[in-house]
């Protein structure tokens, strides 16, 4: 089971250095911009469905606390840059496992189905968002901004 989960691991590790090496944003603004306008299809009903759904808790009676990914979406929907920080429930800066952020980073990366915001002037244009998890001995509780 360990060789399992290391292998799980390294290839998560891989993939996500040749992610984000091909992600690219489309031309225009060269710093995306939130807009109300960016969706996910089926709503986050679907989006707390998917996490839900596949988390599996860590046994981690220690790992108490907030894991935030925030990442980009370009015009046509894809997903990429992704960023991870971790916070405790009084938001000071602390680390939680590997196992739990790198599960909810490619949980994150799995969401496929972005429709992309779009400007003013009705353009399909970049966009940034970013999902707070809370986790409580490595169980998790919530999905934040709902």
């Amino acid at each position: 089971m360990k060789i399992i989960i290391k292998l799980f691991l390294f290839c998560l590790l891989f993939s996500c250095s040749s992610n984000i090496s091909e992600f690219k944003l489309c031309p225009g603004k060269k710093r995306p911009y939130y807009y109300p306008t960016l969706e996910y299809k089926g709503s986050f009903h679907e989006i707390k469905r998917h996490f839900f759904s596949n988390y599996k808790t860590i046994d981690a009676s220690n790992n108490n606390g907030i894991v935030k990914i925030r990442f980009y979406i370009n015009c046509k929907g894809e997903t990429g840059d992704f960023f991870i920080d971790t916070y405790s429930l009084n938001y000071k800066r602390i680390s939680i496992t590997n196992k739990i952020s790198n599960q909810l980073l490619y949980l994150t990366k799995d969401l496929k189905d972005w429709i992309p915001a779009r400007n003013d002037e009705g353009e399909k244009i970049n966009s940034h968002k970013f999902f707070a998890f809370k986790i409580i001995e490595g169980k998790l509780i919530d999905i934040l901004p709902k």
